[in-house]
């Protein structure tokens, strides 16, 4: 799992790089690059909380006794409002593309799935 969120993370950073150079170079959209990372860097941190506690569920499930586990719904819920709670109170992030980047990294996921598959 651990290799996956690598994977995912250089991705990310990646997009957030070349974000960054739009945001440095192109002024007039700079509005719309900071709110697309700051909703990257949520969805990122997303990822990770999930990683984390599908790690935790399957190390809890090899254990014998019963335990109550959930995977973090409301965690990752709080972070993705956290994120437009920031693009609604400053100006300089566009809420649209916020939203639009809270998808981005799982969309880089199912992108890798689907290449690994195909190899």
């Amino acid at each position: 799992m651990k290799d996956q969120l690598k994977v995912i993370a250089r991705i990310a950073l990646f997009m957030i790089s070349a974000l960054l150079l739009v945001w440095a170079f192109l002024p007039a959209y700079r509005t719309y690059a900071s709110g697309f990372i700051l909703g990257t860097l949520a969805s990122l941190t997303n990822a990770w909380l999930l990683i984390l506690k599908i790690e935790t569920l399957s190390k809890l499930t090899q254990q014998e006794g019963r335990k109550r586990v959930n995977l973090g719904t409301l965690s990752r819920m709080c972070v993705a409002l956290l994120a437009v709670m920031i693009a609604v109170k400053y100006p300089q992030f566009n809420l649209v593309f916020t939203i639009a980047g809270l998808f981005s990294v799982q969309l880089a996921t199912l992108l890798m799935g689907y290449l690994f598959i195909k190899k």
